[in-house]
Parts: C-alpha cells; sequence; structure tokens
C-alpha cells in the first residue's frame, strides 16, 4: 500500500506533464512558434547592414545574428503571459488547481515548460540565421568561430534570455490575471520603456539599463534588446535578468497563495 502511494504522490516531473500536455493541445502554440520564426528569419534575410571593418567581422557577425531574435523574443513573451491568464480567463484554473494544489508547484511547473517552449523557439532562430548569415555574408566577411567567446555569448546568451523573460512573463500573467494588463506591463517592459532614454531623459536611459532589455543586451552585447546607457556586463546582466524572472513568480506565488483564485 505505501508504495502504491509513493507512486501516487504529485512531483514537480508529474506537474511539468501535466502542463507540456496542456500547452502541445493549444493550437495557438505551433502558430506563435511558425509565426515568431518567420518574421525573426525575414528580418535577417531582407535587411541591409554595414559591412564589418577589418578585425571585427565576427562581433558583426554574432550582432546580427542576435538581433534576429527580438521579434520572436516579444511575440514568445507575450503568449507566455497570455497562457498564465487564459486560466483565469478561460476557468481553466480550477482544473488546474483541482489536479495540482499546490499553486507554487503548478506556478513552477507552468514556467518551466513555456521557459522550454521559447527556448526552443530561440535556438531554431539563432540556428537558421546563422545560416542565413553565412550564405548571404559569407563572401562580406560572416564568420563563426565555435572556438571563441563571443560566439557562445550569442548562442547560449539568447536562449538564456528567452527563457528568463518567458518565465518572467508567465509570473506577470499569474500575479495580475488579466490578459489586457499582462500584456501591457510585457510590452511595456520589453518595447515601450527601453527607448524612453531616447527622448533626453538621461536618468531614465540609466534606469532602463536595468530592465530585462537592458540585462539582455548586457549578456549578449549586440543591441538587439534595445536602446540602453550601461552596459551591466554579463554577470551582473545575468543577475538583474534571474531577478525579474525569479521576482515575478515569487510575487505570483505569493499572491495565488493568498487568493481564494
Amino acid at each position: 500500500m505505501s508504495a502504491t502511494l509513493a507512486d501516487a504522490r504529485l512531483t514537480f516531473g508529474h506537474a511539468v506533464r501535466a502542463e507540456a500536455l496542456k500547452l502541445t493541445t493549444v493550437r495557438g502554440m505551433w502558430w506563435v512558434a511558425v509565426a515568431s520564426i518567420a518574421l525573426s528569419l525575414m528580418m535577417v534575410a531582407t535587411s541591409s547592414r554595414a559591412l564589418p571593418e577589418p578585425g571585427n567581422e565576427l562581433d558583426w557577425t554574432m550582432a546580427s545574428i542576435a538581433s534576429a531574435i527580438v521579434t520572436a523574443w516579444v511575440i514568445v513573451s507575450v503568449f507566455a503571459a497570455l497562457q498564465a491568464t487564459g486560466e483565469w480567463t478561460s476557468g481553466m484554473y480550477r482544473v488546474s488547481f483541482a489536479v495540482v494544489p499546490r499553486r507554487s508547484l503548478w506556478l513552477a511547473a507552468k514556467a518551466t515548460v513555456l521557459g522550454i517552449y521559447a527556448g526552443v523557439v530561440s535556438i531554431v532562430v539563432v540556428a537558421a540565421s546563422t545560416a542565413i548569415m553565412l550564405a548571404r555574408h559569407g563572401s562580406d566577411g560572416a564568420v563563426v568561430d565555435l572556438g571563441a567567446a563571443r560566439t557562445w555569448e550569442v548562442f547560449l546568451g539568447v536562449p538564456a534570455v528567452c527563457i528568463a523573460t518567458a518565465v518572467m512573463a508567465v509570473g506577470i500573467g499569474a500575479l495580475v490575471r488579466s490578459s489586457g494588463v499582462a500584456v501591457t506591463v510585457v510590452v511595456a517592459l520589453l518595447v515601450v520603456l527601453p527607448f524612453a532614454g531616447m527622448f533626453g531623459l538621461d536618468w531614465l536611459a540609466h534606469l532602463t539599463s536595468y530592465l530585462p532589455s537592458g540585462a539582455g543586451d548586457s549578456i549578449v552585447r549586440s543591441g538587439a534588446f534595445g536602446v540602453t546607457a550601461d552596459d551591466l556586463g554579463v554577470v551582473l546582466g545575468s543577475v538583474v535578468m534571474l531577478a525579474w524572472a525569479a521576482g515575478a513568480c515569487l510575487l505570483a506565488a505569493f499572491a495565488m497563495n493568498r487568493r481564494d483564485a
């Protein structure tokens, strides 16, 4: 009997599998992935770039590859927020909390699944944009050096930023429970506020360096994620990015445990 009860105990893996099944049965998941990848690669294939200066070919190539992720980054982050708020707008949260009574466990599982989803989309974009850059600009100096740290800053940094941002978006969605509010907050953090420093407000330009976009740009060093005044560096940028993701989820978990639903 004890072995049977142990086998029936709900674990994090069980919760992740339940959320993965829920996500993969949503038709919009596939459309969002296809649209994000297609739009991102279209930007790489059609954009015109100034030729790199001698000796700067690798940095020019990696910055161009990283810039391809911006469209997919925003779309997938908004999708992640909507997947969280959809639990309440559709009433699905009743079933979710019945299956996974521990709300913090449910939130961790949902954030994990959507983080993996964002990571897969970003890896596809990075891989495909690398192939496009080499095919289109190989004669212009485009180069990828797998032995250079700069290459891995982009190859690892871009998916890491996308994963952390998707996790943050899930936390925001679970915290506010309103699709409109969640989308507004996510878009403001990723698109609107990062460019506020362009309007002559220097103090705001420094502040936006600590937004997810500023932290992400400090990690990949490409200018892909927005306009920032300060370079936080890879270590501090990673800390700031993790703080946004963990902070949003911790606030959401605290709020959910205090609410009736």
